[in-house]
């Protein structure tokens, strides 16, 4: 049995290695896309950029960039 939880405990670590470094660091893209809009709501944000940066995000994160 403990053979087979070693195992899992390895494979849990390198499922969260395969994580990129930036969904690491903001979580997920939707708590990011909730960041911004909530950034833009309140005006912290420029309504026109920053929907191009999480676009960009969200593009080099597809390609694995």
């Amino acid at each position: 049995m403990s053979n087979a939880k070693s195992m899992l405990y390895r494979v849990r670590r390198l499922e969260r290695g395969r994580v990129s470094p930036i969904l690491r660091i903001i979580g997920s893209m939707q708590e990011l896309e909730a960041h911004v809009q909530a950034g833009i709501d309140t005006g912290t944000y420029d309504r026109h950029d920053m929907p191009a940066v999480v676009s960009a995000i969200q593009r080099w994160l597809a390609d694995g960039l």
